[in-house]
């Protein structure tokens, strides 16, 4: 019995379950040579991301479980139904030019003599179309080309024996009454997508499918009808196939599963649950970001649009602030035009709707918004909440008064985190919450406090007490904290480099 225990605790230890014609990987994380059999630039990162390849030129990655499945019957060769399940990142190393696109792949080996570019590291310009080739590949291409009758630069498509797609369409997914509405996804957004590859033997079909999210909507993006009998043989090869051209993207998943005759397990993208040391650093990172759109570019670049999902992580999981469709930009020492008030409920500062001006301090605004978020777990706005609970700065100050502000941070950090660094956090995004725009930090003495160059003080005010004529440092001085007089205002390097074009911000919800 004591035997037949221990077995089963190490069976628990093992990272990713492993059943006869299954696989499952929420993660890669301590995934060995024995799990997953990598070529080319092809690496697990010590986050547990596969990233099959990198911000090279021209180059190849493969990842394949090193076993081979048995996909046809003895009985009569024809070939076993099967599903997977799987996320995907793409991150260009231009924001709108692809490089060239990654491929879920079924092959007769796992060593794949093939190209790079268009050729998506599973064929080479010898072998294409050719029968003997026994391959099948569902492609995530992110760069048209014309040899192989490509629809455009943002497609999906399913691959037999060849990279002219026997059935492809632009990346997008179907939702309202009936899923008769596409909605139309970026591949190369830099932001998970999760991805479905269904083959039913019974009625000779492959569905494919993709979604933004862990739910896989009803209607699939392409439906071909093919029996694969004849393109598979007896033992495959399943994994991935990635590749670069001139241009280069990084290509990465995030979690797989397989399973023969059968539903590929779930994989659930919410689940990612950043520590506090990996959130402190992406909320420094955006700092510094946002400090150089203020004061480091040639001009002021107001952002407009700060907010958690615009905050994406590459495979170091370094922060870096996206999306930059509502930026405005105005010289220095001038004054912003009025526009249209644009922005995301929750992290719009208050003086917007009143003056139309888009300024450093609303990006303030909306990053003490972020900060708050990262550090509760919880929106600025959560609409189907009680009243009291409805705003997030207010439940952050009620609880701040009664002295119990670390009662907000969020539980799933299951108490492990720097109450240091969680205090100032929260506190500082009180400061930046002030109604008052001039009463808000900048964001130079925002790196400051974050980097621990200045400390904030003991107590504060309500945000929205401060009167709108009262500015920071003035409010500062009337808290009588000695700690703000280290505040400089030297000039911020103007050579850093910013990059819209990052992986994604897993949820800290």
């Amino acid at each position: 019995m004591l035997l037949q225990l221990l077995f089963f605790l190490l069976f628990l230890l093992i990272p990713a379950s492993s059943q006869p014609n299954q696989i499952f990987y929420a993660g890669f994380k301590g995934v060995g040579g024995t799990n997953m059999t990598l070529n080319g630039v092809a690496e697990i990162e010590h986050n547990g991301v596969l990233k099959l390849t990198n911000d090279l030129s021209k180059v190849i990655g493969h990842a394949f479980y090193p076993t081979a499945f048995q996909f046809k019957s003895t009985s009569d060769g024809k070939a076993f139904s099967f599903s997977s399940s799987f996320a995907l990142v793409i991150v260009p190393e231009y924001p709108k030019l692809g490089g060239h696109g990654l491929a879920f792949t079924i092959a007769t080996s796992k060593d794949l003599k093939a190209l790079p570019s268009q050729y998506l590291g599973l064929l080479n310009s010898s072998d294409i179309g050719n029968f003997s080739n026994h391959l099948f590949a569902v492609e995530f291409d992110t760069a048209q080309d014309f040899e192989f009758g490509d629809i455009n630069d943002n497609h999906v498509g399913i691959d037999i024996n060849s990279l002219a797609s026997n059935d492809s369409a632009p990346a997008g997914y179907y939702t309202g009454d009936g899923d008769s509405t596409k909605q139309n996804l970026t591949l190369k957004s830099g932001k998970p997508i999760l991805a479905w590859v269904d083959y039913d033997s019974s009625q000779s079909v492959i569905h494919v499918t993709i979604s933004p999210s862990s739910t896989k909507p009803k209607r699939p993006l392409l439906s071909f009808p093919v029996d694969l009998s004849p393109i598979l043989k007896d033992s495959m090869y399943v994994g991935f196939s990635a590749s670069t051209g001139l241009l280069a993207s990084s290509h990465y998943i995030l979690g797989w599963s397989f399973q023969i005759n059968g539903p590929a397990p779930p994989l659930d993208l919410n689940k990612t649950i950043l520590s506090w040391e990996q959130r402190f650093k992406v909320i420094k990172d955006v700092a510094s970001a946002l400090l150089y759109l203020h004061e480091g570019y040639e001009q002021v670049v107001i952002h407009r649009d700060v907010k958690a999902s615009n905050v994406l992580l590459d495979g170091e999981l370094n922060g870096r602030l996206g999306d930059f469709g509502l930026a405005r930009l105005y010289d220095h020492g001038a004054n912003p035009s009025t526009t249209r008030v644009v922005g995301t409920l929750g992290y719009l500062a208050p003086e917007l709707p009143r003056t139309g001006k888009a300024t450093p301090s609303s990006d303030v605004f909306a990053f003490g918004a972020l900060l708050l978020e990262v550090a509760c777990g919880l929106r600025p706005l959560e609409p189907k909440a009680l009243p009291e609970d409805m705003v997030l700065v207010d439940c952050v100050w009620k609880k701040y008064k009664q002295g119990r502000i670390l009662d907000v941070v969020d539980p799933k950090l299951n108490g492990h985190f720097n109450e240091r660094e969680v205090l100032m956090v929260l506190k500082l995004g009180l400061l930046c919450s002030n109604g008052a725009p001039a009463s808000r930090p900048s964001m130079r003495q925002v790196v400051r406090y974050l980097h621990g160059e200045a400390g904030l003080p003991d107590e504060l005010r309500k945000p929205e007490e401060v009167g709108f004529q009262e500015g920071f440092d003035e409010f500062l001085h009337s808290l009588e904290s000695p700690s703000f007089d280290q505040i400089s205002t030297s000039s911020f390097g103007r050579n850093r480099d910013t990059d819209a074009s990052f992986p994604y911000f897993a949820n800290t919800r």
